[in-house]
């Protein structure tokens, strides 16, 4: 999919809204569901913003060897949230699995790697990847058709390794809004029932 400069920065705003929603489904404890081949195998990656210094969180499609993981900047080198990296290597990683770790993030430098990862992870992408390059077979894709692949020409996929390290703890991790699902499920119930004893007092006997 090649983009012009226009639709790129909608595309930026769609997966703004995207990543919301996707954030609020790992902070209500919903992590599994980011984890199948048709969906795609989704971690959150949390750096520090260049500019303003606060915590970010965004989704992104990886894939995982031995204490590494590796994921895609989808925007090139233009990417936020690898830019944030490149100022501060330092970030933090939720996995499907329920870890929360620290690492350090790296751009993948040599192209061969490069080519292996992106080839990797967009297999791993589930529909992501269908969408955004219908009729690819990933499979049997050239390296050269790999290595080109990007949202326009010039702007090709970066390849960021991240090397895990220790757990992490404190509040705002994945699962801390998971209570709301359950509140919600029995304030419905206690709701319906009140209506329900309340229209029974109304009808006449």
């Amino acid at each position: 999919m090649e983009l012009t400069q226009s639709q790129e920065r909608s595309l930026r705003r769609a997966f703004r809204y995207l990543n919301h929603n996707m954030l609020l489904m790992w902070r209500l404890g919903l992590r599994r569901m980011m984890a199948s081949p048709t969906g795609g195998f989704v971690m959150i990656l949390g750096t520090t913003g260049r500019k303003s210094g606060e915590h970010r969180l965004v989704p992104l499609n990886f894939a995982e060897r031995d204490d590494r993981v590796y994921c895609l900047a989808g925007f090139g080198k233009t990417t936020h949230w690898l830019l944030n990296l490149q100022a501060d290597s330092r970030c933090e990683v939720w996995l499907p699995d329920g870890r929360r770790l620290s690492g350090i993030g790296v751009l993948v430098a040599k192209e061969p790697d490069r080519i292996a990862h992106v080839r990797e992870i967009l297999t791993r992408s589930g529909f992501a990847a269908k969408l955004a390059h219908p009729g690819l077979d990933l499979s049997s894709a050239s390296d050269e058709e790999i290595a080109s692949l990007g949202i326009r020409p010039g702007v090709k996929y970066e390849a960021v390794e991240i090397r895990l390290g220790q757990p992490v703890t404190g509040p705002g991790g994945p699962g801390d809004l998971a209570w709301v699902l359950p509140a919600s499920a029995i304030a419905g119930v206690a709701t319906w029932l009140t209506v329900r004893r309340f229209r029974q007092s109304r009808t006449p006997r």
